[in-house]
């Protein structure tokens, strides 16, 4: 079988997307990071224009690699567009590498239903405003959010440095109100690779996060669907039982 190649866009603070993908993948697929440059850190509105005006060229960028696939690793971004932004993100990333584009909340949304899911817990690492813009995301595109958890982290060279522990802590305080069928941990530059089991026992439902998603939607895309594993995910287990009703 030959090399299958994903480009990845992400900020130039994420340093967690890239390695928690090359430590999942399987051998047959390889992972190339571009960096989306911006000048503001902070976590806000502002930025996230600058990381979609920016994306266009960090993915030109890779126009050479000849890639089977590029994802815009962001999700934040795609939020402040609403679902015709996100589409149109998808589309131009795409054209200036020169192969399929996706993004990271289109396959969150992909991968939420794949497990059947319709009521959310949602959490996030981001300030309040920007979490309430991934819950409107996701109420646009048709599911319920029964809960909104937000950490507050407002630099995004800080969210490399939120711990595992912090992340499970903010799932169970999301999972408190309602009756969920799954969470969804939004956030492509935190690590959420070792937290995944731990929570999935701990509250019975499926966990998706943003990079478990984008991991999974692009091996989708890629056919390989089969060759997903993202820590103790039990993302196909989900999917399986789903299907089976």
């Amino acid at each position: 079988m030959s090399e299958r190649r994903i480009g990845l866009l992400v900020p130039s603070s994420n340093v967690v997307m890239e390695v928690e993908f090359y430590r999942c993948l399987p051998n047959d697929i390889t992972v190339h990071t571009s960096h989306i440059p911006r000048l503001n850190q902070a976590i806000d509105a502002d930025a996230m224009r600058q990381t979609t005006v920016n994306a266009i060229g960090a993915a030109a960028s890779m126009s050479q690699a000849e890639l089977d696939l590029v994802l815009h690793g962001h999700t934040a971004s795609s939020y402040a567009g609403g679902i015709q932004g996100d589409i149109e993100i998808a589309r131009k990333v795409g054209e200036a590498a020169g192969a399929p584009g996706m993004t990271a909340a289109g396959a969150a949304l992909r991968c939420l239903r794949s497990v059947g899911a319709r009521r959310l817990w949602l959490a996030a690492p981001y300030p309040a405003e920007t979490t309430q813009t991934a819950a409107d995301f996701m109420t646009a595109n048709g599911f319920e959010v029964l809960s909104v958890e937000a950490l507050g982290v407002d630099q995004a060279t800080r969210l490399k440095k939120v711990t595992a522990e912090t992340v499970y802590e903010l799932g169970v305080r999301a999972v408190a109100r309602g009756n969920g069928d799954a969470l969804f941990i939004s956030g492509t530059g935190v690590h959420t690779l070792n937290v995944i089991g731990a929570l999935e026992r701990a509250i019975g439902k499926p966990v998706i996060t943003a990079n478990l998603a984008a991991l999974w939607g692009s091996l989708e895309r890629l056919g390989r669907a089969d060759a997903f594993r993202f820590g103790e995910s039990r993302l196909l287990e989900w999917q399986r039982a789903c299907a089976g009703h």
